[in-house]
């Protein structure tokens, strides 16, 4: 199966097949664009309650984050409990605490009720202060812990060999393979009468009367009552161009020379944190490692991180072979926590985005709001995490950060282009923003000395982009859009791909 970069995740050798099914309707009553964790979930969630329900993706299924993800199922998040009280208070943390063990529930659940052998497994987290400064922060999040009765302990040794100053022991966690739990949630939707269309773009859209309609590359056009954008950010310009912020993470997978002892999960307290797991295949066990992350974009050398990140794992642990490395792309919401349910001032267009690093669990929790909210049902979850929120207080650093973030390199990328009389000055298999007889463009060249010339102006809202070599790619710093060495979309919030620009 394919996904949105250039390297192999570890997940990617599940057999590709032809997801689509062959149907007649054009009229539905939900169309959920987008065929990750979230988009899966829910339109099997939706059809099962009787909704009639189409599932559209522009590729193939996991082709986004969730064919990229660690995977994850955790029930405490990137934003701390300790933190999350302070923003939201004692109620609302204690709400995402109950609501979390319902999601872990929700995912047990199908893993059972479908028969899905996807190396589910249980497990406990250790979470550790690598220094002494960052013991401080460690007992806040124990005792949040412990006044909101999430399972954790202190723990004097981590199952992993990685130097710490203090740990604790979160009881609850999970873990499995995405694409094998997703396929086999896909198959249970196309059982329950679902339509799925992939490789297919939306090439218009419109929302008016409470009627969605919209038309396919392959000259198709659908009607429905709702849609659900389960694209990350969603499409277009809106609020959440500055309310949702990408992220890139940096992830290897290893065949370990030697057993553990037990499956586990772990993380540091720098900030960005590093994180590992142990992965179960078989007879096999692996090292999953993460982390060096970068807001996208922002980075020049971009493959840095996967050495260091192998020069840490080679530091602490014995293996026989690097199996995959790859990158991976999220989004932090302003205020912590996601933004999951009904668009503001579209009442029948649904979003679930900013999950952080916890996108397993809350792309399924977004399967326990959304469906109410489609019935009429308003819960005191859909009211916590709502799109329409204010949270002044706990969003405008954030809001304002990523703000001037977008604001300098929209005006400082024009300027920096590199002057090149000839493209042979572009390295092979290398690209660059440069200036040309006039033109900024985006060239790449290959490693027959081939070119792909484009425009370097994202079609979002008019950023430059910046060559992403770990993953050859082309990614805006303003909002993650991202774009191959043809011009291909691969991420919103664009909806076009990159110029083609004619050099001769």
């Amino acid at each position: 199966m394919k996904r949105d970069g250039s390297n192999e995740s570890f997940w990617q050798t599940v057999e590709e097949q032809n997801f689509s099914t062959d149907f007649s309707d054009l009229e539905f009553d939900t169309i959920i664009v987008g065929a990750g964790i979230t988009g899966v979930t829910l339109a099997k969630e939706l059809q099962d309650r009787g909704l009639k329900c189409l599932l559209l993706d522009k590729e193939n299924p996991g082709f986004g984050t969730t064919g990229g993800t660690t995977a994850h199922i955790n029930n405490f998040y990137d934003a701390s409990y300790d933190e999350i009280m302070h923003k939201f208070g004692e109620e609302s943390a204690r709400l995402l605490v109950k609501s979390t063990k319902d999601t872990l529930d929700y995912i047990k659940k199908n893993v059972l009720k479908y028969s899905i052998d996807c190396d589910f497994s249980t497990c406990n987290f250790f979470l550790f202060s690598a220094e002494d400064k960052q013991n401080e922060k460690l007992d806040s999040i124990l005792a949040a812990h412990q006044q909101l009765d999430v399972k954790t302990t202190p723990s004097a040794t981590l199952p992993f060999n990685l130097p710490f100053a203090k740990a604790i022991r979160i009881e609850g966690q999970a873990q499995f393979h995405p694409l094998k739990y997703l396929i086999r949630l896909l198959d249970a939707y196309k059982q329950a009468g679902g339509a799925i269309l992939t490789n297919q773009s939306i090439v218009e859209y419109q929302n008016q009367e409470n009627e969605i309609r919209l038309k396919t590359s392959d000259e198709r056009i659908f009607t429905a009552k709702n849609i659900i954008w389960a694209t990350h950010i969603p499409p277009g310009k809106n609020r959440f161009d500055l309310l949702v912020a990408p992220y890139r993470s940096y992830v290897l997978t290893l065949k370990l020379r030697n057993p553990p002892e037990i499956l586990a999960q772990t993380a540091d307290l720098y900030d960005p944190y590093h994180y590992f797991r142990y992965h179960r295949d078989g007879d096999t066990y692996y090292l999953i490692a993460g982390g060096f992350d970068h807001k996208t974009g922002d980075e020049n050398n971009t493959e840095k991180h996967f050495n260091d990140l192998k020069e840490l794992v080679d530091k602490h642990f014995e293996y026989d072979e690097l199996t995959a490395q790859w990158s991976s792309q999220y989004y932090v919401s302003a205020d912590g926590l996601p933004y999951i349910g009904r668009m503001p001032h579209e009442p029948n267009v649904y979003i679930a985005t900013g999950y952080g690093g916890n996108g397993m669990t809350f792309g399924s929790m977004a399967s326990l709001i959304i469906p109410d909210l489609l019935q009429g049902k308003e819960t005191s979850l859909s009211k916590l995490l709502s799109p329409a929120r204010v949270k002044p207080v706990a969003s405008a650093k954030s809001v304002l950060s990523e703000g001037w973030n977008a604001t300098q390199h929209f005006i400082m990328d024009k300027l920096s282009a590199n002057k090149i009389k000839e493209f042979e000055d572009v390295p092979l298999q290398q690209g660059s923003v440069v200036k040309y007889q006039g033109k900024t463009l985006a060239v790449y060249r290959d490693e027959h000395g081939d070119l792909y010339c484009l425009s370097s102006i994202c079609p979002h809202m008019g950023c430059t982009v910046s060559w992403n070599a770990a993953e050859k790619s082309w990614d805006c710093p303003c909002h993650g859009s991202r774009f191959d060495i043809e011009g291909k979309l691969l991420n919103g919030p664009a909806v076009s791909g990159l110029s083609r620009v004619d050099t001769y």
